[in-house]
Parts: structure tokens; sequence; C-alpha cells
């Protein structure tokens, strides 16, 4: 009968090995190492954050119980000490590479967006995630807590996040916005937020369409009144022009659409600069916004961002880039074998497997194809009747 090797093993071949040693090279990461690699750092991080192990000490010993299978990882024992110290003085940029280079080969396989239009459809928003102020008094925000954002754009083709910048929770998101170079031809979902004029105007004459909320207290004027269609909820599709402080800002048309939710009866109003399309497309763009909080919900639920095992700025960047591998890593299984899970459930799946001998594809095809979801079990009687 022919070695079954551990599930570990096969998830981390999607990890070319020689790159990441290339990436190791270019940062000094193992330089005058004696027992602990940058390789088995990554790993004991990426295992850390598949299986919710919030602790050094935790992650270390569930690792050193797996002695006897470390060798088909490539991997070492290690100690607490020992990571703890990689963590705080090696260059976190090997993940942040590493993660570019899965980015890539994971877009590669993603299916494209659901809608019916080319160019990058991305999903940009920013989260806020606490951090104890007295550990980590780099963290500043606010009324004596300590916090950092983390910056994303999310693809809608796979979900996949193809950028992330992390600031202090003081630094507003505008700023960070103009900073992010978009692809041309792309369209990004942004909440009002990061409504300022003049950058939005550079988007447009960049030749990047966006879709975001309209602020209360927006003034303007109404050029052109398009056809309503109140069956689909379309209250108002109007072209405008800013007026006031805003029209030096913005000097050219956008398009004002206002829409009322059939269902629930909330009221919505959207600014964007792309004509192009239908109305009732712009509020299912603006809709589809939402699947960059669901991967926030993914990032700070099963990947536990919020739980660190180390307080300095370095630590906490090693271990996010961690989290942000692994989540490359779900969805790259994902799209390679056509599960139709969501992302949790196969992180479920595979913090039970890791250390266990048996395939990818076997693990998932031992499990329900579906949720198990109003299967149609009675409930059972206390008493007799």
């Amino acid at each position: 009968m022919s070695h079954q090797p551990i599930l570990f093993s096969e998830v981390i071949q999607r990890i070319p090995r020689h790159e990441f040693q290339k990436c190791v090279n270019r940062h000094d990461g193992d330089n005058r190492v004696r027992k602990l690699d940058c390789w088995t750092q990554f790993l004991t991080l990426l295992f850390g954050q598949i299986t919710g192990h919030n602790s050094l000490r935790s992650m270390i010993a569930a690792i050193n119980s797996q002695k006897s299978k470390l060798y088909q990882l490539g991997m070492t024992t290690l100690c607490r000490s020992t990571l703890s110290e990689a963590n705080e003085k090696r260059d976190p940029k090997i993940l942040e590479e590493m993660f570019s280079l899965l980015l890539n080969r994971t877009q590669s396989c993603a299916p494209g967006h659901p809608f019916r239009f080319k160019g990058k459809v991305l999903a940009f928003d920013s989260t806020t995630i606490g951090i104890c102020l007295s550990l980590s008094p780099w963290a500043k925000f606010h009324h004596g807590k300590g916090a950092f954002k983390l910056h994303t754009a999310l693809d809608l083709a796979g979900n996949l996040p193809v950028f992330v910048v992390l600031t202090p929770g003081k630094v507003h998101d505008i700023k960070v916005a103009r900073k992010v170079q978009f692809p041309v031809g792309a369209t990004v979902m942004m909440d009002r937020g990061y409504i300022d004029f003049s950058w939005l105007y550079e988007l447009d004459k960049g030749g990047i369409f966006f879709v975001t909320r309209m602020k209360d207290n927006c003034r303007y004027k109404v050029r052109k009144c398009r056809s309503k269609k109140q069956e689909q909820g379309i209250a108002a599709d109007q072209d405008v022009r800013l007026t006031g402080s805003s029209s030096d800002k913005y000097p050219d048309r956008l398009r004002k659409i206002s829409y009322r939710d059939p269902e629930t009866k909330d009221h919505y109003v959207f600014l964007t600069n792309r004509f192009d399309l239908s109305a009732k497309t712009i509020c299912n763009l603006y809709k589809s916004r939402w699947q960059v909080e669901l991967f926030f919900k993914v990032l700070k639920g099963q990947l536990h961002v919020e739980k660190f095992v180390g307080t300095s700025v370095n630590a906490v960047l090693w271990q996010v880039w961690a989290a942000m591998i692994a989540y490359l890593l779900v969805s790259l299984i994902r799209f390679q074998h056509k599960l139709q899970w969501p992302i949790p459930s196969i992180m479920a799946v595979l913090t039970v497997s890791l250390f266990q001998n048996i395939g990818i594809r076997r693990v998932f095809g031992l499990a329900p194809k579906e949720r198990c979801r109003n299967i149609g079990f009675r409930q059972l009687l206390l008493f007799d009747s």
C-alpha cells in the first residue's frame, strides 16, 4: 500500500518552496539562523491561523506533538522564545511578497465576476482591528484604545483581496485611497467615507469607474432625467452636476440613482460616473459591496486576526500576512476542486484534518456535499403522547 502524506503537506504544495526561499534570501531572513528558519516560522503561523490557536504556546505544543510527521513539511520542532524572537526581528516583507505571488496563481483559477460587462469589479473598504494599547503603544486610536486599520479591495472574481494596506487606526480612509493604483477600466464600489470629489474626479479622468452612496448634504442640479422603472425599485435616474464648493472639485456630470428596496422599503441614493449600465445594475453593483464585509468577517472570525500572538508592529504584520496567505490557499483549493462550500466550511474541515494521512480529494469527498440545513429531521417529543 502506497504511503499517503498528511493533508497539510498537500495544502502547502501550492506555495512554491523555491520562490519562498528567494523572498527569504532577498530580505536576509535566514541570516545567521541556527535553529528556526523562516519556512518553519511561516508554517507554524499558517497552522495557527487555520486551526485557531491564539497563543504561541498552544501553537507550538500542537506542532511539536506531531514530531514524527514534521519531516513531510520540511519543519523541525521549535520553542516559544525562538519563535517569538523571529516574529519580532524578521522582515514581514517575506510574506508580503509571497502573498503577491500566490495571489497571481489564485486569480488564474478564479471564476469571473457575476456581471455581464468586462473589467474588474472591486469592493473597496477598510476594517478597524482592536489591539491592547498598553502592550502595543504604537497603535494609538482614540478614547484610550488601541487599533489599526486593514484596507483592501476585494475582486469579485473569486472574492480575492487584490492588495492589503495596514495603517494606524487614526489614519483616515481617503489618505490610503489616494495612494492606491486601480487598474484602468475597473469599477470600484465604496461607501460614503471615501467621498472626496477631487479624488473621484482623478479616478474618472484615469478611466476608472466608481459607485458610491450620496451624502445627505450634497448639493447638485439636475441636468437630465431618464425613464424610471418603479417595478424594479428605481425611483429616479438623473444626470446631475455638483453645485457650491464641490463644483470645482468635480466639474463633470455624474449619475444619481434613487432606489427603494421593494422588500425592505429602505431608500438609497447612489452616485456613479458609469452611464452605460442600467440603473438596476448600478444598484446591484453597490449591493455586491457587501462581499468585502463578509471577507472581513472571515478574517476576524475564522482566521482570528483579532487575537495576536505578538505585540510589536513586526509580529502583528507576520500574523496578518500569514492569515492573508491562508485565505488565498483555502480559496485556491476551493477553485481547483470546484467546491461549492463557503470559506468557513472548508476551513472547519481543514482544522481537524491537517495532520491526518488523507488527501484533499478524499477528505472533501467524504464530507457532505451541502450544508445540513433543513434536512427534514422531526423534533423528538419529550413525553410520549
